[in-house]
């Protein structure tokens, strides 16, 4: 996508009718981001075992993330095996994080505010100047620890996030929302969505790089969320 797509986007945005506005770094006003960005996504292997071949039927190839207009976040994974990820969802109103997979009908519940990461360090950022669908890209790495909810044992990892300033949600929304460091992201990133995010485990990698924008296009799998599914707490 060349530059001048980029401002058709801007144009949308802006096109949005009360949205309310927040100011950058360099004092542009911007107007909130809601809608969906399409991720392709890429899991890279380290280490040639059984563990991460699973790895990439897990994660599958497309992921689909929706900002809806009241905060709440959906990511919708494509390409997964019967076993993979099939919907994540952010439930801002009861601060609850949602799963499900494509084997079951089941919907796994966590608390949002219960961290399931913890950063231990800052990391060096990329010296490489990185533009995707226009947009040139500021980036935060880190190095943390991803803690195992049933036995409490935990695993290092890194994680890079790469971002736009001018591509901003309501950052006061996840206040509460530690799950997946996500709260800690959106305030060092003032309130910015990822364009691009890895996820190294060292044995295997997961990217997300973007690769479609569209600004107030949303698709809440209702059918797939409904209060009759069966809720399994975490």
């Amino acid at each position: 996508m060349n530059v001048i797509n980029k401002y058709l986007i801007g144009a949308l945005l802006l096109a949005t009718v009360g949205c309310k506005t927040v100011t950058t770094a360099t004092g542009e006003k911007v107007d909130l981001f809601k809608g969906t960005i399409i991720y392709d996504v890429e899991v890279v292997q380290n280490v040639d075992t059984a563990f991460e071949k699973n790895k990439k039927a897990l994660f599958g190839n497309e992921m689909y993330l929706t900002i809806f207009k009241n905060g709440d976040i959906q990511r919708k994974y494509n390409g997964a095996s019967t076993k993979g990820y099939d919907l994540y969802y952010i439930d801002i109103k009861n601060n609850e994080v949602i799963e499900k997979y494509n084997n079951s009908d089941s919907l796994f519940v966590r608390n949002a505010s219960t961290q399931n990461m913890v950063k231990l360090n800052d990391l060096r950022g990329s010296q490489e100047k990185l533009v995707i669908l226009g947009y040139e890209l500021k980036d935060l790495a880190i190095g943390a620890q991803a803690i195992d909810a049933k036995d409490n044992s935990r695993k290092y990892l890194t994680l890079k996030y790469w971002y736009a300033e001018d591509l901003r949600i309501d950052k006061s929304k996840y206040k509460d929302v530690n799950d997946e460091l996500w709260n800690y992201f959106i305030n060092k990133s003032d309130g910015s969505v990822f364009l691009k995010f890895e996820i190294d485990y060292f044995s295997y990698k997961v990217i997300y790089t973007a690769r479609e924008i569209r600004p107030n296009k949303f698709e809440k799998l209702k059918e797939k969320m409904s209060e009759e599914a069966p809720r399994v707490k975490r």
